[in-house]
């Protein structure tokens, strides 16, 4: 992630590695502006690792075999390389922040702001990851886990290069000893699980270690091409094979894995080969991408947060021509770091002042002590109402998930259907077997009320599951389509006699995950497994941002003790959730199913409920549409003649 510049008699500048930083960052801010035209461009933080390790082993190489090795002079460089920018977009960000985000959002911040300041942040977000954690665009400083993970491997690395040169035990045999290692560690925790995986050092330390082993190599080999055949075609086989990485993976594959290995090796084969080939000298090493190479890490900082705290004033993605706007503010802020903050710190006159690294500490450890006071529970107000007061206090998957039975029998992602436990289906009938993604997992809260009235008598079954339509045929991510298999086999052996079906229906229309083409026939093959009836719920409100933020927001206009609107227009909802409501209506009626309008419910020609009446004090739901438990009681009871018969 952090780029160095730097020339030595042995090892000249190479202007074509700016032009792959360049191919990195533009990936990667393409990739978080516009997710579904570059849908691998996350891999952009892997080539960072890669040209990191490459560039910094050499030089830590090269002051070994010339006996001028000295840790304390690595870390100032360090320290003047990285500090500079990262000080400046930490308290602008938390600046920014501290008037756009809620309350508890603004909590979170502080964990994140003070996880940057130690280089943990790649285990914060690892504690905080799960389905339910905020989204990724809620977090403007997400982005600084790589950060965290390679100034990990610079703790170590420098140490270990020394140990090795001292015992002379062969420099690219043994660092290819810990590559391995390292790999083989990523590929197994990726299979255990993939959050840990993704953010565990030791699992990310082989890309660095790539980039170490290949300057160890040609320090080793260092002589002049004897051919230029080979560095060509490798040049081209390492920009095709990274153009295929970048277009073809999409972030609910698995990674990192085979994926990961590709793109390192896609990159490697583009360092080792360079820099004479065509691509090298036209492409690479072009003007635009040698300076757009040279900005990479400022800009790398800069982006995300603002992208993400645009998306959070907007109240969702905003228009493309917005985004656009906001990738150019991030290119002039990063030039504007590199030239007046960078520059003078790295190469000027303050280089040789040791006050500065010290002074550059001295303002990590303030960024540190605000990240703490901002992470501190603070008091909600006396003087608001009693909603209010709850948007301020509560959230998070706590309160999002209460009265849902998680990882039991609402699975998670690396969860199979053995993972269903057997209360998750009681011998009770008639059973309503309950089928669906998450949202579905909402409402056993209010059917499980609803039993316990005793009014309708009835089991349940409930066979729930996060981002897992239920769609026979469909991996919105991996192990959904088993799990739906297994799910109907279920179906097949307990024959209820209703089978509920409820999801995020219209999903495919704002995250493009999931894909309904096989609904008709999902209904058909539940039928045809013996169930009785199959009663499909329509999408509930789902709200355009978060509804807390909505209300909040609503409240901010004034009087201080107003409650915000009970019922919002539709406007404040998806726009595509009415009409694909009707659309799963036709297609559930066409394939021998029952439909329940769930808007119908919550919703009349004043609006959406936002609460449950006038003097509530928690709203309908905590994030953008999964019901708390007051909402589904009193969702499942309205239904519930429909669902059992008028009773």
């Amino acid at each position: 992630m952090t780029p160095v510049l730097h020339t030595t008699a042995r090892h000249p500048y190479r202007p074509d590695i700016d032009g792959l930083r360049a191919i990195a960052v533009v990936a990667v801010l393409l990739h978080h502006a516009f997710p579904h035209a570059l849908p691998g461009g996350f891999v952009g933080v892997d080539i960072f690792f890669l040209l990191s390790g490459y560039l910094i082993s050499q030089k830590l190489l090269e002051d070994l075999h010339q006996g001028r090795a000295g840790l304390a002079g690595f870390y100032a460089r360090r320290i003047r390389r990285i500090l500079p920018a990262l000080l400046v977009v930490l308290a602008a960000t938390a600046v920014a922040a501290s008037a756009l985000l809620l309350p508890l959002d603004l909590m979170r911040l502080g964990r994140h702001l003070m996880s940057a300041a130690v280089f943990a942040s790649n285990f914060t977000l690892w504690s905080e990851s799960g389905y339910f954690d905020a989204e990724a665009f809620r977090k403007p400083l997400l982005h600084l886990w790589s950060l965290a993970i390679e100034e990990q491997f610079y703790i170590v690395w420098p140490a270990a290069l020394w140990a090795v040169h001292r015992l002379r035990l062969g420099m690219a045999r043994s660092i290819g000893v810990l590559l391995l290692l390292s790999l083989l560690y990523s590929l197994w925790l990726l299979k255990i699980d993939r959050t840990a995986a993704f953010y565990h050092p030791l699992s990310r330390f082989w890309e660095l270690a790539t980039g170490a082993w290949l300057a160890a190599f040609t320090l080793q080999r260092d002589r002049p091409d004897r051919a230029r055949r080979l560095p060509t075609a490798l040049a081209f086989i390492g920009l095709l094979l990274l153009t295929i990485v970048l277009v073809r993976l999409t972030p609910e594959r698995r990674f990192p894995g085979g994926w990961a290995v590709a793109a390192v090796a896609a990159t490697a084969l583009l360092v080792g080969s360079g820099p004479h080939t065509v691509i090298h000298r036209h492409l690479l090493a072009t003007r635009p991408m040698v300076w757009i190479g040279l900005i990479s890490y400022p800009l790398y900082l800069w982006h995300w947060p603002l992208l993400t705290l645009a998306r959070i004033r907007h109240g969702g993605l905003p228009p493309t021509s917005t985004q656009w706007l906001w990738l150019a503010v991030s290119v002039l802020l990063a030039w504007l770091t590199w030239r007046w903050i960078e520059r003078p710190v790295r190469f000027g006159r303050l280089r040789h002042r040791p006050a500065v690294v010290g002074a550059l500490c001295a303002g990590l450890a303030v960024a540190a002590l605000a990240g703490w006071q901002l992470s501190r529970p603070g008091s909600a107000d006396a003087d608001v109402p009693p909603l209010i007061r709850t948007l301020q206090t509560k959230g998070g998957e706590a309160a999002l998930t209460e009265g849902w039975r998680v990882k039991t029998c609402m699975l998670g992602f690396e969860q199979t259907s053995r993972d269903f436990q057997p209360f998750c289906t009681e011998d009770r009938r008639p059973l309503v077997f309950l089928w669906g993604d998450s949202h579905a997992g909402s409402l056993y809260p209010g059917l499980k009320a609803l039993q316990d009235a005793g009014k309708y008598r009835f089991g349940i079954a409930e066979r729930t599951a996060a981002i897992c339509p239920p769609v026979l045929g469909h991996e919105p991510r991996p192990l959904c389509r088993q799990l739906n298999d297994d799910i109907l086999e279920d179906i097949r052996r307990l024959k209820p006699e209703i089978v509920l079906l409820y999801a995020y229906w219209h999903e495919q229309l704002i995250h493009g995950r999931y894909d309904m083409a096989n609904f008709e026939k999902t209904i058909e093959a539940i039928r045809a497994a013996g169930a009785g009836r199959v009663v499909v719920i329509g999408d509930a409100p789902f709200w355009r941002a978060p509804l807390p933020e909505i209300l909040l927001n609503e409240w901010k206009k004034g009087p201080r003790q107003a409650v915000p609107p009970l019922r919002l227009p539709n406007s404040f909802l998806d726009d595509h959730i009415a009409a694909y409501s009707r659309e799963v209506k036709m297609r559930t009626e066409r394939a021998g199913g029952e439909f329940i309008a769930g808007l119908d419910v919550f919703c009349d020609p004043n609006g959406c409920l936002t609460r449950l009446h006038e003097r509530a004090s928690e709203p309908m739901t905590f994030d953008y549409g999964h019901m708390t438990v007051a909402a589904s009681t009193t969702f499942i009871e309205q239904i519930a003649p429909q669902i059992f018969g008028n009773r």
